[in-house]
Order: C-alpha cells, then sequence, then structure tokens
C-alpha cells in the first residue's frame, strides 16, 4: 500500500517535469527561429563545425550499414584517410539518432539537436536543483540560468558536441536523488555508468574536464561539508562501479585515442589562445542582448572567438554569487570553490588582460599532459555556470521576494542576443555532384569549404583526395608535397602544373570539381569567382579538361617515368618544407607579435615563445626569426 501511495505521488510529479522540458524546449525553438525550408535547405550554426557535425551524423550508420571500420575513414583524406578517435565525431549522438537520420538526414536531425542542446542542459540543471532544493521555482531559475549562459548560447553556435550537456546535470541528478531515496549500488552504478559513458560518446574533452571537476567537487564536499561525508562513504561504491560501467563501454574508442595520441597532438588547438580573458567575465559579447554591441570594441581585443568566450558572467550575478556563497550553507560554499577553480583554471596557462599575455598561471604545468593537452581552458566555464546555477537555486531556497527580483535582474543582464545567436545558412549540395560516379576518387576546389557536406547530402558517394574538414590538421601524406601549402591556401597561381599533374596523378583523382560559390574561407578576404578562375586555369595548364568548367576530367595519363620525375621535383623532406615561403611568413608574424607585446608590456620574450612553441608545431625554430624595428 505504501508504495501504491508512492507511486501515486510521484506520477504529478513526472508530469510537471515533463511540462517543465517541453517549456524549455519550446522556448529554445522560439529563440532560434527555424526559418521555412530549414528540414531541407538550410542548417544552424556558424562556419565548418556545423557541416562537419553533420557529416559525423551521417558517418555512424553509413559505417554500419556498409560494414566499414568505425573510427578510420578514407571518404576525407583519400588515401590515407583521417583517424576519428581524435575528433569531435559524437558517436552517442550518432548511434542515437540513426534511426532519424537514415530516413530523413542528418541535416533536420542536427538542427533538432542544436536547438534542443540548450533547453536539454537547462532542464537537466532543473532537476538536479531540484533534487537538492525541493523548490520548484528555484529549480526552474537555475535552470534557465544554464540555458541562456553564456557557454551554452556560445558554443551552440556550432559545437553540437560542446553544447549538448544534459548528461552531466543528469549525474548531480543521480546522485542527489540516490543519497536522499537511498538507491542500491547497483542501481546508482548502472545510471552513473550509463550517463558518464554517454557523455564520453558526446565529446572526450568534456567527460575529461568533468572527471577533473567531479573529483574537486568530492574533495570539496568532504572538507567543507563534514555533515555529508557518511553519505559519500555510502554512495562511493556506486560511483566506483559506475566508472567501471563507463570505462568498459568506452574502451574501444579509449583504446583508439590512446593509441593516435601522438599524430593528434599535432592537430590540437592551443590553450594559450583559447582561454578566458580576464576582462571577459565582466564585458559583454555581441552574443549578449545588452551591452554586447556597445562593449564590441572592447571584446573584439579577447583571443579566440566570441563562440568560445564563455565567460561573461557579468557584474550583477558574481555580486549574487559572493553573497549567496558568504550567507549561504556548506553546500553553497562547496559550490562556490567550484566556480572559483573554475573561474581560474578558464583563463588559461598564461593570463591574458584584453588580448595581452601577462604572466604564467597554474595550469601551465598540466596544459602540456597527456588527455589534459587536449583541453581548451575556455570551455571549462562550464563547471563555472553549472556551479553559478546551484547557488542560484540554494539562495533561493528560503524564499522572499527580494532574492527573486536580484535574480530576475542577473538573468535579464544576461539575456542573449537573438540576432547574434540565430544563425541559420542555406545549403544544398551543387547538382554535379549527383553525376559523380559512384566511390570516385574527388577533388572540390577551392578547397576547405562545404566539401564534407556536398558528400554527405549526395549520400557519401564520393571520396575526397587530401581534404576534407573534421577538424585541424594538415595530414601527411599530402603536406609532404611543395605544393599543397599554397593548395591550402588556395593560391593557385603559386603551384607549377606539371607538379600538380604529378600530384593529382599520385593520390589517383579521379575527378575534380570547381565551384564560384558555397565556400567558407578561413580567410574572408578571398575572392571566390577569381579562385575558381585561377583553379580552372591550373587545371587546363596540368592537362586535365572539362565540358562546362565544373566538372574536370585527365585528358591523358602520365607515364610512370614523367610521374617519377614530376614526384621528385614537387615532393622534399621536413627540412625543406621548413623553408616555404607560405609557412616562412606566417611564422616571421606570429613571433614578431608576440615580441612587440612582450616590449610593450616589459615580458621576457622567451618567455612568451617557450609558451607559443609549447601549444603550437612551429615550422620554425623561434630563435631564427628576425623582425623588423
Amino acid at each position: 500500500m505504501i508504495e501504491e501511495r508512492m507511486g501515486d505521488a510521484r506520477t504529478p510529479l513526472i508530469l510537471r517535469h515533463m511540462l517543465v522540458c517541453l517549456g524549455f524546449l519550446a522556448a529554445s525553438w522560439l529563440f532560434y527561429a527555424p526559418p521555412q525550408g530549414w528540414w531541407h535547405n538550410a542548417y544552424f550554426g556558424d562556419g565548418q563545425d556545423s557541416v562537419a557535425f553533420m557529416w559525423f551524423l551521417t558517418w555512424w550508420p553509413f559505417a554500419l550499414a556498409q560494414h566499414l571500420p568505425l573510427f578510420h575513414t578514407v571518404y576525407a583524406d583519400w588515401p590515407a584517410g583521417t583517424d576519428l578517435a581524435w575528433k569531435t565525431s559524437i558517436p552517442a549522438l550518432g548511434f542515437l539518432a540513426a534511426p532519424f537520420t537514415r530516413p530523413f538526414g542528418a541535416l533536420p536531425v542536427f538542427n533538432l539537436l542544436m536547438i534542443a542542446s540548450p533547453a536539454l542542459a537547462g532542464w537537466g540543471v532543473y532537476l538536479a536543483a531540484m533534487a537538492l532544493t525541493g523548490e520548484f521555482f528555484a529549480a526552474l531559475a537555475a535552470g534557465v540560468l544554464f540555458m541562456i549562459s553564456g557557454y551554452e548560447i556560445g558554443q551552440n553556435l556550432g559545437h553540437l558536441n560542446l553544447s549538448f550537456t544534459v548528461a552531466l546535470p543528469l549525474c548531480v541528478w543521480a546522485l542527489v536523488t540516490a543519497a536522499r531515496q537511498g538507491w542500491s549500488t547497483p542501481r546508482l552504478a548502472v545510471v552513473l555508468g550509463l550517463l558518464l559513458a554517454f557523455e564520453f560518446g558526446v565529446s572526450q574533452e568534456v567527460f575529461t574536464s568533468a572527471m577533473l571537476f567531479a573529483a574537486l567537487t568530492l574533495a570539496a564536499l568532504w572538507r567543507l561539508h563534514p555533515a555529508a561525508r557518511p553519505v559519500l562513504r555510502q554512495l562511493a561504491p556506486g560511483i566506483a562501479l559506475g566508472l567501471v560501467l563507463c570505462l568498459a563501454l568506452v574502451a574501444p574508442f579509449l583504446w583508439q585515442m590512446l593509441r593516435g595520441w601522438g599524430a593528434a597532438r599535432g592537430s590540437m588547438s592551443s590553450p594559450a589562445v583559447y582561454a578566458n580573458d580576464l576582462l571577459s567575465s565582466l564585458v559583454p559579447t555581441p552574443l549578449s542582448l545588452l551591452g554586447g554591441r556597445f562593449f564590441e570594441p572592447v571584446s573584439k581585443g579577447f583571443l579566440g572567438n566570441f563562440a568560445e568566450e564563455g565567460g561573461y558572467y557579468s557584474l550583477p550575478l558574481l555580486a549574487l554569487l559572493a553573497v549567496a556563497v558568504w550567507r549561504g550553507t556548506a553546500a553553497s560554499r562547496v559550490c562556490g570553490v567550484v566556480f572559483l577553480a573554475a573561474f581560474i583554471e578558464a583563463m588559461g596557462p598564461i593570463l591574458l588582460v584584453h588580448g595581452v599575455p601577462r604572466i604564467y598561471t597554474f595550469w601551465y604545468p598540466f596544459a602540456h599532459l597527456p588527455l589534459l593537452a587536449a583541453l581548451l581552458p575556455c570551455r571549462l566555464s562550464l563547471y563555472g555556470w553549472l556551479a553559478a546555477s546551484f547557488i542560484v537555486a540554494l539562495w533561493l531556497k528560503p524564499g522572499g521576494w527580494r532574492r527573486g527580483v536580484a535574480v530576475l535582474l542577473c538573468l535579464a543582464v544576461l539575456a542573449p542576443a537573438q540576432s547574434a545567436a540565430r544563425n541559420w545558412r542555406a545549403f544544398t549540395a551543387p547538382p554535379v555532384f549527383a553525376s559523380l560516379p559512384q566511390g570516385a576518387h574527388v577533388m572540390v576546389l577551392p578547397l576547405f569549404a562545404r566539401e564534407m557536406g556536398w558528400q554527405m547530402l549526395s549520400g557519401m558517394r564520393f571520396k575526397l583526395v587530401g581534404q576534407g574538414y573534421l577538424g585541424t590538421g594538415r595530414p601527411a601524406p599530402f603536406r609532404d608535397w611543395a605544393l599543397y601549402e599554397p593548395l591550402w591556401e588556395n593560391d593557385f597561381t603559386a603551384i607549377d602544373p606539371a607538379g600538380f599533374a604529378a600530384y593529382l596523378a599520385h593520390f589517383d583523382v579521379q575527378d575534380v570539381v570547381v565551384l564560384d560559390s558555397g565556400y567558407e574561407f578561413y580567410s574572408p578576404g578571398i575572392d571566390e569567382r577569381r579562385a575558381a578562375a585561377q583553379a580552372r586555369a591550373l587545371l587546363a595548364a596540368a592537362g586535365w579538361r572539362s565540358a562546362d568548367g565544373t566538372l574536370f576530367t585527365p585528358a591523358a595519363t602520365l607515364s610512370p617515368a614523367a610521374l617519377a620525375q614530376a614526384q621528385a621535383q614537387q615532393t622534399y623532406d621536413a627540412a625543406a618544407l621548413l623553408r616555404h615561403a607560405h609557412a616562412l611568413r606566417r611564422e616571421r608574424t606570429n613571433i614578431c607579435v608576440l615580441r612587440h607585446y612582450a616590449a610593450r608590456w616589459h615580458i621576457p620574450p622567451r618567455m612568451l615563445e617557450r609558451v607559443y612553441a609549447g601549444f603550437t608545431t612551429m615550422p620554425l625554430p623561434a630563435r631564427g626569426i628576425t623582425c623588423p624595428r
């Protein structure tokens, strides 16, 4: 009879939770406002990362259906292929969405996941805060705060793996609920293990940082909240078994990552660049509705980009957090420690003030360790926002209209700007890709645009030779050719036609597609039509012909002797690669900028050069570069 009454009592609570979830989803849908035709002809997000995530959603069910290796693909960078273990390949979402991706395509599925990401994350925080406080409005405020946080809004510009964070607050919900309802050890282990394995499959970077902050949180809870120690002892076996279950489920993927660590190290972004500026906690970016445009001249000085500047907490919220922690309970102080740790660690290995490096931080030695080196510090703001949301919920628990007004003020100040966050782009595949033979080896010129998306929309009809954006890095063996650097830069006038013919023949390129539009260049100043015209001229000089100026095929086959001679002239060893004009120019610019700031702010230049060399693959030693006075 008691269990029946408990079941009856839980039913309205579950319905309320579901209604809140629908409310979060509806708010996100209205905020991002999909345009007409979004189902087939538009995608949500900014830049090439969105296209890469759509490709990954396609890849996992496609690889299973075709019995292909899951962690390695030759559909990008044919014939060498690409290791997917160190890419943001989102296997958990790929497999979860496979029943919808197969019939409807990856584009609408990706759009729905992007729109749902901040809503589900906010709902997860609401559930965790509800379990922590038992107060509906306090939990709702915490969920809304996290949903509109700078981290969620920023990462939702195109990083599906980083914005889909619902598993983390659900882990908090599971631990709090297990403690309060007396879950058995196996039950906690299964729930926690599945949630952690799912998060690993969404983002290995977030999973790794979550383990660090989980350890910090448990240590702070043990030290600052003595009354919670018996509960921690009770939960410890379930937590340990949950980790074991998680590692067992992700073991194949983790093994692939450990095997490919050496090759992946050179393609990681710099944690010295993608770190929160000291001023970013108080200065809004254009993603904020209030003050974002006004302070844009200041926020433009932050390194990285606005998507990664998730550390804008605003002065009202920082003041509220300080008061809430100072006057709050032991749980508030624990959350305060986590917030402070995230706030500091998100600044990275060297402190930046308006884009200028100042001093080393304690994070510097850790940024060189395996796995930790792959973490971008600015993304640790995720845990600052989680901690801030729970502090707000705990502060609102006693009630009072003054506290409610203060929280509403903070939410108003942090309100995101729809005009900046609502990024929809038209996206269709040019008809030429439908005419390619199945399995063709294709190059698309100019390089590094939406070719992975066109491949996806064509049903994975062709393989891309020496190209295909799935992250950073310039893979071997293509970079061993002298022409690869200008080819990467779309500088076709600097490429020798005979060498280019040898390059195409050596890597078995069967078709080259040249398009005048539809590109997203790394350098926005490039004229697409001009670059396409130069590519056509280079192909014609290399002996390739086209009837319509779009699809090129070789007019003749190079003899083995001619191919060997051209290949010998165009390939060179690593020492020669260092002398390439483009690499020299770019490296000289970077080093000279560092030295300029070092002189301006009275910092030893050697310090900045060591930091720079530690986080990038330098094509030249810094001591060999002279700068103009």
